[in-house]
């Protein structure tokens, strides 16, 4: 038993249904099982519409029994080819182990005892430039407004 179940993206009419439901036939694949339309108005152009013979597709004919195959002398089988050459694995590299923690905590020290902000600040080099700059502006003229940097 099977179920057809349609979805269509455009709006349609079901003009005329050429295999009836309960039968109990085998359609075969490919086999049209109803006539579709537009347009309302078309559909009682399907009104006595019947499909051909040739339209429908043939059932399969049964495949022909092959001939029995008659034996002749064996050829000579070719020889075996040789086998491919096995590349030796490549070694595992064995995985680095991480530094120990003392190395870890002297290598982020300076950045942990001033603060993010502040690190930057004291390790950019154009934040140095421009401090420079400010001091020297101030120097010559006396206070900018701002705080320094």
């Amino acid at each position: 038993v099977s179920i057809l179940a349609t979805e269509a993206q455009d709006d349609g009419y079901i003009a005329k249904i050429l295999t009836e439901a309960g039968t109990g036939a085998d359609i075969a694949v490919g086999t049209p099982i109803m006539v579709t339309v537009e347009e309302e108005d078309d559909v009682a152009a399907f009104k006595d519409f019947a499909l051909e013979e040739s339209a429908a597709p043939a059932p399969a004919a049964p495949a022909p029994e092959p001939a029995p195959a008659v034996v002749e002398a064996a050829a000579p089988t070719p020889p075996a080819p040789a086998p491919a050459p096995v590349a030796a694995p490549e070694p595992v590299a064995e995985a680095v182990p991480p530094p120990p923690m003392e190395d870890m905590i002297a290598a982020v020290a300076p950045v942990l005892s001033t603060g993010w902000g502040d690190f930057a600040k004291i390790n950019s080099p154009i934040v140095k430039t421009l401090s420079k700059q400010q001091a020297e502006y101030i120097e010559k003229y006396g206070t900018t407004g701002q705080v320094p940097l």
